[in-house]
């Protein structure tokens, strides 16, 4: 399978791209049907599996890096073995790199440190990053809180793997926030905060085959609030993002950088 078969490229006119609060956007008909329903028939339910791990407010998760393909998923169905290998294709990689170039260019950020941080970021290659990857499943009792993503993600998306008889009215929409405390903006360490203290600035429907994405920045806050008390499916998604490898040759100023960052946003999240 081509990687143009798989993403469209930036321009082509298949993203629905928004730029405030942050670059966000979703794409419908992700993959072809007859592909996208395949996958569907063989998604992989983390409880059905030993790799399952489950985060503090609930959320079922196999996680896996590419293009390394572990052992354990090995067994998968071929569709899926060859949507993953195409996915980790480094020519892959890279579009999803100058993708995230064109959704948050230097001339948008002010000087300072938060610039300085993404030139360094957009100087990175292929070989520099990596797609940690999830499938994903949040029952009604699950939700993931308002956050903006591990420091080390550059593009993250969420294929939605909605069922067929799925309830709008139950939720799981990828939710956009504003913080309502103005020094609470930037967040590009991953601080979290309560719905409570923050504004619903745009959610993204939970439809089968839309593939929700976004650019990490400072202002990439996000969450998806508890679904209905009637649901009675699961949310599933599979998830992957692109990050730098914990491995990589990187400048140094990396680590200086996103420590001075961390350092002057601790004070908003920790008063």
């Amino acid at each position: 399978m081509a990687p143009d078969e798989i993403i469209p490229k930036p321009g082509a006119g298949s993203a629905d791209v928004r730029l405030d609060p942050f670059p966000y956007g979703w794409i419908d008909g992700y993959l072809p049907r007859d592909l996208y329903d395949r996958l569907d028939r063989h998604f992989v339910m983390p409880g059905a599996r030993p790799a399952m791990d489950t985060l503090k407010r609930g959320k079922k998760r196999v996680a896996f890096i590419l293009p390394d393909m572990p052992e354990h998923l090995r067994d998968l169905d071929s569709g899926w073995l060859d949507y993953l290998r195409a996915l980790g294709r480094q020519d892959f990689l890279q579009h999803c790199l100058d993708w995230a170039k064109a959704l948050v260019p230097l001339d948008s950020l002010a000087a300072g440190p938060y610039r300085e941080l993404f030139r360094l970021r957009q100087a990175l290659r292929a070989e520099d990053v990596e797609l940690y990857c999830e499938f994903s499943s949040i029952d009604d009792a699950a939700f993931l809180p308002p956050h903006s993503d591990a420091s080390d993600k550059i593009l993250s998306f969420v294929h939605y793997f909605a069922q067929a008889d799925w309830d709008q009215a139950w939720g799981g929409g990828t939710e956009i926030y504003r913080p309502r405390r103005v020094e609470q903006g930037r967040n590009f360490s991953n601080f979290f905060l309560s719905r409570d203290e923050v504004d619903l600035a745009a959610s993204c429907a939970f439809i089968p085959n839309r593939l929700f994405f976004f650019a990490k920045t400072d202002r990439s806050w996000h969450g998806v609030s508890p679904l209905a008390a009637e649901t009675r499916l699961p949310r599933r998604s599979f998830n992957f993002s692109l990050r730098i490898r914990p491995d990589a040759d990187i400048d140094p100023a990396f680590a200086t950088i996103a420590a001075q960052i961390q350092a002057d946003e601790r004070g908003a999240f920790t008063a």
